[in-house]
This record gives C-alpha cells, sequence and structure tokens, in this order.
C-alpha cells in the first residue's frame, strides 16, 4: 500500500485537533499546549484541504492557524517572557 500525504494529513490533523481539545478542556497548567496541538492540527488541515481543493476548508484552517498563534502567544509566550 503506498503512502497517501493526503490521508495522513487528514488523520494527522485530526489526531492533533482530538487531543488539544482535549488537553484545553482539561484545565490543568498543561492546558494551554493544547493550542500547539491546534496549531499542528490547522497545518495538517490546511494542506489536506488544499490537496483537495476545498478553498473555504483552507479558509477556515488559516482563521483557526491566526487563534491558535494568539493562544500560543497569550498563554504560553506571554507568561515565559514574564518569567511566571
Amino acid at each position: 500500500m503506498p503512502f497517501d500525504l493526503k490521508r495522513f494529513f487528514e488523520f494527522a490533523g485530526t489526531i492533533a485537533g482530538i487531543a488539544g481539545a482535549v488537553l484545553l478542556s482539561l484545565n490543568t497548567s498543561y492546558s494551554p499546549f493544547g493550542y500547539v496541538l491546534f496549531l499542528f492540527s490547522s497545518l495538517f488541515l490546511a494542506g489536506h484541504a488544499r490537496m483537495i481543493r476545498a478553498r473555504w476548508l483552507l479558509m477556515l484552517q488559516a482563521c483557526f492557524l491566526i487563534t491558535n498563534m494568539n493562544g500560543i502567544y497569550h498563554w504560553l509566550l506571554l507568561p515565559a517572557m514574564a518569567g511566571q
């Protein structure tokens, strides 16, 4: 069976998105890392959307990518820069 990059992106994006949602919902000190998983999910699913030529799905993933980077900035980078 040959490697199918399109299916890999779909699978990896789905798993990363589910894992990110679970991590965020646990409300622990590790929860902000859910945004990192969401970021990977958005990247993988954007790749999948591009391969299947689903422009609106690609646009959605681009918006999710921006909000995930915002979450990483506010929940991980700012506290790290403040020494918390």
